[in-house]
């Protein structure tokens, strides 16, 4: 109960400092804490005119500036509350707890439990009311208190009677037996009714043994010829490539060292050029000399 009441404490004191951090700052600012709580409200209001998938709601933003009343209702909505049970009433898998009986079952293992760690004062445990939530069940209650709870809860209630197996009839004939069948079995029986119905189908049939082999003889052939073109196209680049290197070859020897090249330099007539000359002038030549050697 000490240790509580110093955590406690030392809570208190670390809320009271940063809320004198907070208002520092704000003053640095040139604002304040009921300005700020209304900007925000302001803005929350706002939001929750598009909040709706159905349509704009519209609603006087007036509504939320009453220092900051909204955003602690906003804060209160969006925590997670425990949900209704779905047992009825007069369940015996099920218990419902109020102020008296949350109190006497504590007071139970307070009796039993020397040592038991209490969140309030004996005349406060009456007036406290059960959780409505995993925060207030984790903060206004001990560890204590929350095994005590969760003891009287095992102690007086039973365990739910178990959903009885579903049982199907596969076959058609009313003698045949019936097997217990699985939520997951039934879905599966579903779906392969679902996919037998023509209107419903939306993949065809599974192929057949010899539409598979010609499946795989097609991929196979067209993998051999993309190889066969593949081959081919590389050996007509090899050659090409062997007769550039050829053509290459003879264009360079004319820069060879060798002697007997450079003797057929010399020798060359003087009226050979280097540079090919015309077709017209060519045959302008030839035929100058051919009237030569007729007239020698």
């Amino acid at each position: 109960m000490e240790t509580r009441k110093l955590a406690l404490k030392h809570l208190q004191s670390f809320i009271d400092e940063s809320e004198q951090k907070i208002n520092s700052i704000l003053e640095s600012l040139g604002w304040s804490k009921e300005s700020v709580i209304n900007l925000v409200s302001l803005f929350l209001g706002n939001m929750r005119k598009y909040s709706t998938t159905n349509g704009l709601i519209l609603q006087n933003s007036d509504k939320h500036k009453d220092d900051g009343k909204d955003i602690q209702n906003t804060l209160t909505d969006a925590t997670d509350m425990f949900p209704p049970s779905f047992q009825p009433n007069n369940s015996s898998s099920s218990i419902r707890l109020d102020n008296i009986k949350q109190a006497e079952a504590i007071l139970e293992e307070v009796y039993q439990n020397p040592s038991f760690e209490l969140g309030v004062s004996l005349e406060e445990l009456v007036n406290r009311g059960p959780p409505v939530n995993l925060e207030d069940l984790h903060t206004n209650f001990t560890r204590d208190e929350r095994l005590s709870l969760c003891q009287h809860v095992l102690k007086n209630t039973t365990k739910p009677p178990d959903v009885p197996e579903i049982k199907i009839r596969f076959k058609r004939d009313a003698h045949s037996e019936e097997k217990p069948t699985s939520l997951t079995e039934i879905a599966a029986i579903e779906r392969d009714a679902r996919r037998r119905n023509p209107k419903h189908r939306v993949s065809r049939n599974p192929l057949t043994y010899s539409e598979k082999v010609r499946h795989l003889i097609q991929v196979q052939t067209d993998a051999l010829a993309h190889h066969f073109a593949q081959s081919t196209s590389s050996a007509e680049t090899s050659d090409g490539n062997r007769r550039k290197q050829l053509k290459h070859a003879r264009k360079s020897r004319s820069n060879s060292s060798e002697p007997a090249r450079n003797q057929r330099k010399k020798k060359r007539h003087r009226s050979r050029s280097r540079e090919r000359s015309k077709s017209g002038e060519r045959k302008r030549q030839k035929l100058h000399k051919k009237h030569k050697r007729e007239h020698s």
